[in-house]
């Protein structure tokens, strides 16, 4: 038992009575303490431990999966690269019947020679550079690539670790992306090229060495448009391949590892040196005994001095082949060629790009090869050009050269496509006679900024999709605080006029292509799912992902790279067949040498894809019409002599660089650009492409029976009077109404004449918030039974800044004063004029001037032809 002195050991109290640990007791609890802060590092270090080792583990199952997937890669076939018979084309005639048009020639750059034609000498000089134990691996070099993914895991270079069969996998698949995945592909290929392979259960065996040297030394780029070594030996030194000296086979081989930087003649001297390095290397290799394989050859120092002498002599003067060598009839062949380029034409063109591109994309192989197979593989490629629509369409641009300005610099694009099929009927890539074959084209390459013309194509139709607008909805027209980006401050976009109405009706915006109610609804929907409904529905390529998902390109045009007119057009066909989007195609169907159909673009297989429903389209298709038939249209000229029905827009880009009309007839969609080639400068005329276009539908329309087209239009869309104050459809209280167009499941409801209706007034600068202005969701109404009233066909005359003398077809009622909503009149906005907006990048149409209308009546005469849009949603 403790007595008091043992307890006062263990107890003691400071000078106010209250009771101290021992020393003791400090010293036990500390122990305590750092015996738990032990613990719990330990156990916070095993944690981490064990994460690392978990995710490091995932990580390397989920690479090796990866890798392991390209085990079984087939490699590219070689048969095919060898193969040397011309292509046929074939067109269908007036009678319906497939005939021959013409034959896509064996590439006169490229002559295939057999391995036993090349001499030793040349394979020798290229596996001495290349890869000089070509004939002792079995596809890959490990020695070599290990160092070369060694230096590209370091940021360094790859070069050096590829062999001759890797870098023939490259040349046919045309994958040279840097990248260590793209390496792993390269080497199961490659092993299974030579070691063989599985593909649907069955063993392929590999090809043998001799057979991937030849193709390697028929298919690679020997400078200029030289591929293979008998087309390099015929361009520089006038002889066949077999011909060749030693000093010439060793310059041969050099030129592969920089086409461009060895090209003998541009650059003589440094492809001299390449050779006398590639001399080099043969002797030092054949002085280390390491050309063993008997199918190489070894060569001493009185060879190598006397191959350094010739090359030190050598010089380029682009021999030719002496006649005598050469085959065939020269007038025969002469007069074939002329006969070749007669019938080269922009749809031609067009047609070999497309296959080109499908080739590549279906098959997995480069351009080379695919440009390659076109001109040798015997294909039977059965285009779907109309030859005599063609053949007009090039004389016609090039005899009425007076419906371009006199500026010969300012260029062209037109194409014209069947929107029920995605047929391509013609391609015109240049106001200028062709040339040449492949040519630029300012049709299907050129990409430029389109403008206003991508209001349709981007909110409008994205807006009427998703039921955010209908026909007649109510936009803010007043400009966008931070219109210019994250973080900018600016307001944006201006209207021609620099004004603003505070809000406009969609079926009015697009009529006058007004700026502000655009950029309203492109923000309302987010940049980012126009952006989204642009590339995935209506398929175009060429939006830059990371910068055109803002208000400025998607509102208004202003895209990193532009659009193609291809692309353009295409888009606009589903406002004419009910919603559908076909890939515009210029071939039906592509067989190979064997008869296999290897691309189809028949119905059965492309049949197309719903992108809106009939409906929408039927809406866009009257919304469109408005440009054309509106009071204050930018496009009323296009309506001068034409008797048939149209719908489009224009597009007129900053400064009026670019100049755009795309739009609609029953028998076709089409697409116009203009503006200067190759530098950014104001057109003359900002009307040269509206009136193009209409002189070319006017030329169709009077040497063309169409009669048999139609529109594809829903007949459940309805016409109906709706109160241009609310957006919604017109109620007894409504004074100021038009007709507009109506999905029987996508109407505004009915405005109730009082608090429906949205306050209106011409505004300058910041106005009030978006919400403001936004238009109500009401209840549906039933499908009003307002007879249709279509647009006259007759010629209208431009805008004009006075009011329609026409009597107006809108409902008329006495006029309605009430407390709260006093007659609205409509702002006073600049003459019609193709429009160029101020701001950077933002296409702008022509100002619209709107007369002041009275009370009752909507000064603008009827016309449904615009495209209804589903009511704008509030903001939040």
């Amino acid at each position: 038992m403790l007595n008091k002195e043992d307890m006062n050991k263990y107890h003691t109290q400071d000078s106010q009575g209250y009771s101290q640990r021992t020393e003791g007791e400090f010293s036990q609890s500390a122990g305590a303490t750092a015996k738990t802060v032990g613990g719990m590092a330990w156990r916070t270090v095993k944690t981490v431990l064990l994460v690392l080792i978990i995710t490091g583990l995932l990580v390397f199952v989920s690479v090796m999966s990866y890798i392991l997937s390209f085990r079984d890669v087939v490699p590219p076939n070689l048969s095919e690269a060898a193969l040397s018979f011309s292509s046929k084309v074939y067109v269908t005639n007036d009678n319906g019947e497939e005939v021959e048009y013409m034959s896509f020639f064996a590439n006169e750059n490229r002559v295939w020679v057999s391995l036993s034609d090349i001499p030793a000498e040349m394979q020798t000089a290229q596996i001495c550079i290349e890869d000089h134990r070509f004939y002792q691996h079995q596809g890959v070099d490990w020695r070599n690539t290990m160092g070369a993914v060694a230096g590209l895991v370091g940021g360094g270079s790859n070069r050096g670790g590829s062999t001759i069969t890797q870098q023939l996998v490259k040349n046919l698949t045309g994958e040279k992306q840097v990248s260590i995945l793209r390496k792993v592909k390269e080497i199961f290929t490659a092993l299974n090229m030579e070691g063989g392979y599985y593909q649907d259960g069955e063993y392929h065996s590999g090809y043998s060495k001799e057979e991937i040297l030849e193709t390697y030394l028929n298919l690679v780029n020997y400078g200029g448009q030289n591929q293979g070594v008998e087309a390099a030996a015929n361009d520089y030194f006038g002889k066949h391949i077999s011909e060749c000296s030693l000093a010439e086979c060793a310059l041969i081989a050099g030129i592969t590892q920089n086409p461009s930087q060895y090209y003998p003649y541009y650059y003589p001297e440094q492809a001299k040196d390449r050779a006398r390095t590639v001399l080099g290397r043969m002797l030092e290799l054949s002085e280390e005994g390491e050309l063993t394989d008997e199918r190489l050859v070894n060569i001493t120092q009185d060879e190598y001095d006397a191959a350094m002498a010739e090359l030190d002599a050598m010089t380029f003067g682009g021999q030719e082949m002496p006649e005598e060598e050469t085959t065939g009839e020269t007038a025969e062949e002469a007069a074939q060629e002329r006969e070749y380029d007669e019938k080269w034409n922009w749809y031609i063109d067009t047609m070999f790009e497309d296959i080109v591109r499908d080739l590549m994309e279906t098959q997995g192989i480069s351009r080379d090869l695919a440009v390659s197979n076109i001109y040798n593989a015997g294909y039977e490629i059965h285009c779907a050009m109309d030859v005599d629509l063609q053949t007009d369409m090039e004389e016609y641009f090039l005899e009425n050269t007076d419906m371009l300005p006199a500026d010969q610099a300012i260029e062209l694009g037109f194409f014209m496509m069947d929107p029920y099929s995605g047929k391509v009927m013609t391609v015109i890539g240049s106001r200028y006679e062709r040339s040449g074959r492949l040519l630029y084209n300012n049709a299907t390459r050129a990409t430029r900024q389109p403008g206003s013309s991508i209001k349709p194509v981007g909110p409008y139709s994205l807006g009427i999709h998703t039921g955010t607008i209908t026909y007649g909805s109510v936009l803010n027209d007043i400009p966008v605080p931070g219109y210019y980006g994250e973080g900018s401050t600016e307001e944006g976009p201006s209207n021609y006029s620099l004004d603003y109405t505070g809000s406009m009706n969609v079926d009015r915006a697009i009529e006058q292509s007004q700026n502000a109610p655009a950029a309203w609804l492109a923000k309302e929907l987010t940049p980012q799912a126009v952006f989204d409904w642009m590339t995935n529905q209506l398929h175009f390529t060429t939006l830059d992902a990371e910068r055109d998902p803002n208000l400025a390109p998607m509102a208004l045009g202003g895209l990193t790279n532009g659009v193609t007119v291809r692309e353009l057009t295409a888009a606009y066909q589903v406002f004419a067949n009910g919603g559908v989007y076909h890939e515009p195609y210029t071939y039906t169907y592509v067989k190979d040498h064997d008869g296999n159909v290897i691309l189809d673009n028949r119905p059965e297989a492309n049949p197309g894809e719903q992108v809106m429903s009939v409906d929408d389209a039927t809406v866009m298709n009257k919304l469109l019409q408005r440009p054309i038939y509106g009071s204050w249209g930018t496009a009323t000229s296009i309506l001068s002599d034409l008797p048939t029905q149209i719908f489009g827009k224009t597009g007129t880009t900053d400064d009026e660089y670019d100049l755009w009309f795309v739009g609609s007839t029953p028998f076709c969609v089409a697409g116009i650009w203009n503006g200067y080639a190759d530098v950014q400068a104001e057109l003359p005329d900002d009307t040269v492409a509206k009136d193009t276009w209409r002189a070319v539908i006017q030329h169709l329309l009077e040497n063309y029976d169409w009669s048999d087209k139609q529109w594809v239009l829903s007949e459940n869309v309805f016409e109906a009077t709706f109160c241009r104050s609310s957006g919604k459809l017109a109620g007894p209280g409504c004074y100021d109404t038009a007709y507009g167009w109506y999905s029987p499941d996508k109407n505004p409801g009915t405005c109730n004449g009082g608090s429906d209706h949205i306050a209106r007034g011409s505004v300058s600068g910041s106005a009030a918030p978006a919400e403001s202005f936004a238009p109500s969701l009401a209840p549906t109404l039933e499908p009003s039974d307002l007879p249709s009233i279509e647009p006259s066909l007759e010629p209208t005359e431009e805008p004009s800044s006075e009011p329609s003398s026409e009597p107006s077809t809108e409902p008329s009622e006495p006029p309605i004063t009430e407390p709260t909503d006093p007659p609205v009149t409509e702002p006073t906005e600049p003459p019609v004029v193709e429009p160029t907006d101020p701001p950077v990048v933002e296409p702008t149409d022509p100002p619209v001037v709107e007369p002041t209308p009275p009370p009752s009546v909507d000064p603008e005469p009827v016309v449904s032809d615009t495209p209804v849009f589903e009511p704008e949603v509030p903001a939040a």
